[in-house]
């Protein structure tokens, strides 16, 4: 059985904090939707946890109440998190999660030991840590606060669609196995199987997603604190891009298309002032353009310029489409546009200045 459990969690682990990508900070109110759905059916330490508590319930009324105290726990610290800026660490809330997946192994292999509404009163309990877990990886999108309250409703109401269809999922294949087994006597022992590898699964994942994610180097490597999106391939070091030392004034503008002239000189002095430089590629996709020219001139965060300079001037290391976020003691390179982690990296700024414009 442990053998069994271990490869479980060998092929598990790689979708742990089933994070949500930073392509997602342009989504749509509707996209939104989706991506709640793929971040719950993503989720293998939460999806574990809920067909452990349906499996305990072994009653659909009684099992409804249980899964919606864990839907009002979520629910409700990732809006008010959210709303109000709390973050956590969100390994920490992986590993209590899967610490939820033994604590409802263990109830199962002891016999329930005690009261259904105490059980469903710690359930809500891991619900409400869950949340803040969720709060804090949306945050790090970068989602503009021009719409953030709905696209903030959206991902909630796709994470509900996709716990729902999960459980629809576990019923099904719970009907089609007690359909095989003829036995009261085998049906329990069967039961009492699943149980022990639940906690086996969480027993061993647990120190493991604790090891790897406090001994895992994040991609800020600088002083700067920055919450970074979920899989985002920047790196935040000192600064080590110059810009002239003088003759340069404010600009006339904040964005500057790829066939503009870089004013180079002007971006130096606005560095100088607290302002956040954007170098990007001359040659970088449409696309691309379009989004950033609408990251920058837009009012989240204020105090951002951008302009393109030729391929050929770009650093050794980039690759073309380098795209350099510069202030004054800090720059974030990234190998690709990534509004989300240009905005969370402005941001961070910003706050550590106190800027207000």
């Amino acid at each position: 059985m442990l053998v069994a459990s271990a490869g479980v969690v060998a092929t598990a682990l790689p979708a742990s904090a089933h994070g949500i990508g930073g392509d997602a900070a342009t989504s749509s109110v509707g996209g939104f939707v989706g991506i709640g759905i793929e971040h719950m059916l993503l989720g293998w330490d939460h999806l574990l946890f809920v067909a452990g508590v349906v499996l305990l319930a072994a009653d659909p009324r009684r099992g409804a109440k249980t899964i919606t105290a864990f839907v009002l726990g979520h629910s409700l610290t990732l809006i008010v998190a959210t709303l109000a800026g709390w973050k956590v660490s969100p390994t920490l809330v992986d590993v209590v999660i899967v610490l939820s997946v033994a604590f409802v192994g263990a109830y199962g292999i002891l016999g329930k030991p005690f009261g259904w509404d105490l059980f469903t009163a710690i359930v809500f309990g891991f619900g409400l840590v869950h949340g803040l877990g969720l709060s804090t990886r949306f945050q790090a999108l970068g989602v503009p606060e021009d719409g953030m309250v709905w696209r903030l409703i959206a991902f909630n109401v796709g994470i509900e669609i996709g716990q729902l269809t999960a459980i629809v999922a576990i019923l099904a294949v719970a009907g089609v196995v007690s359909s095989m087994i003829f036995s009261g006597k085998h049906d329990s022992a069967l039961s009492t199987a699943a149980f022990v590898v639940l906690f086996n699964v969480a027993a061993i994942a647990a120190p493991v997603l604790a090891y790897q994610g406090f001994t895992e180097v994040g991609p800020s490597d600088g002083n700067l604190d920055v919450a970074l999106p979920e899989g985002s391939q920047c790196t935040i070091a000192e600064r080590t891009e110059t810009f002239p030392a003088a003759g340069g004034g404010h600009t006339d503008k904040a964005f500057y298309e790829p066939d503009e002239e870089l004013p180079i000189a002007s971006f130096g002095h606005s560095l100088a002032d607290g302002y956040v430089i954007v170098l990007y590629a001359d040659n970088i996709p449409e696309g691309d353009v379009s989004a950033l020219r609408e990251f920058v001139t837009s009012d989240d965060p204020r105090g951002v310029l951008a302009g393109a300079r030729a391929t050929e001037d770009q650093s050794e290391s980039g690759s073309g489409t380098e795209v350099v976020a510069v202030t004054a003691n800090h720059q974030m390179t990234c190998q690709e546009i990534d509004v989300g982690a240009l905005r969370q990296f402005s941001r961070a700024w910003m706050d550590s200045i106190g800027a207000t414009a």
